[in-house]
């Protein structure tokens, strides 16, 4: 399975992965061979998550290198490219724009103002796009590159309670298809661009959902499958559109929601 994945040895960049959906990407991607770059806002969270996903998920310290810093402020985003080149020699296969933030619910009159709309299009938009701008010269050296865009189903779907969200979301698949379909007529690369949205899982962004049995009965009554996702559910997802199984498939996204979207 490893030979027909063809991740060993690939050199992966994970934003926003010291918890959550990003940490248990990073934790499959060390479990299926590759060298992991770990990426927070938090220079002291980021070193603590890698200490702790190379001792349990690694085959040496050496595979998983933190790489702390801001993906929305260009200049920390050097930063990032500055330990792929110090770590890895300025090697890097797989890039995952994960990195997201959510502002609580409410109506569109309650919830845009100037200064909420920067706040989050900073993070879930400026912030994959300075991250790839960065990371292409090094993807584009790579036999088959990887870009893996992190949305969400509520840009399938509308959301009445989270438009701004919903809408840094929903520029991250027409990103997506746009980027991939540029880079696919560029012979001289072999890059894919796709991306994944996942439903609700159980991270700390989504606690809200938990808080009560309410609130978790609500959630779980809107999901077919009726439960909320374990962040190792996103697994299989994450390992096929990264490796060289998915090499021709490009400006695709994966849904991966318990049925949410199919009703």
């Amino acid at each position: 399975m490893k030979s027909f994945l063809g991740l060993e040895g690939k050199v992966a960049l994970v934003t926003g992965s010291t918890a959550g959906l990003g940490r248990a990407i990073v934790e499959t991607l060390c479990q299926a061979g590759c060298k992991v770059l770990v990426n927070g806002r938090s220079a002291e969270r980021t070193e603590k998550a890698v200490q702790e996903i190379a001792t349990k998920f690694a085959k040496d310290a050496s595979m998983v290198v933190a790489a702390p810093g801001d993906t929305s402020i260009p200049e920390q985003v050097k930063e990032i490219i500055d330990k792929i080149q110090s770590g890895f020699g300025g090697k890097l296969d797989i890039l995952v724009n994960n990195a997201g933030i959510n502002l609580p619910e409410a109506t569109f009159e309650e919830q845009y103002t100037p200064e909420q709309w920067d706040k989050i299009s900073k993070v879930n938009i400026s912030g994959p796009l300075n991250m790839t701008q960065a990371a292409l010269p090094l993807l584009k050296e790579s036999k088959a590159g990887r870009i893996i865009n992190i949305s969400s189903m509520i840009a399938h779907v509308g959301s009445p309670t989270n438009p701004l969200y919903t809408m840094t979301k929903s520029a991250m698949l027409l990103f997506t298809k746009s980027l991939a379909a540029q880079l696919a007529g560029d012979k001289m690369t072999k890059i894919t661009v796709n991306s994944i949205s996942p439903g609700v899982f159980q991270t700390d962004m989504n606690a809200k959902f938990t808080e009560t049995e309410q609130a978790l009965r609500e959630i779980e009554a809107s999901i077919p499958m009726g439960r909320l996702g374990d962040p190792k559910e996103l697994a299989g997802a994450i390992l096929f559109v990264a490796s060289g199984a998915a090499s021709y498939m490009t400006g695709s996204d994966i849904v991966v929601d318990g049925g949410y979207v199919a009703v």
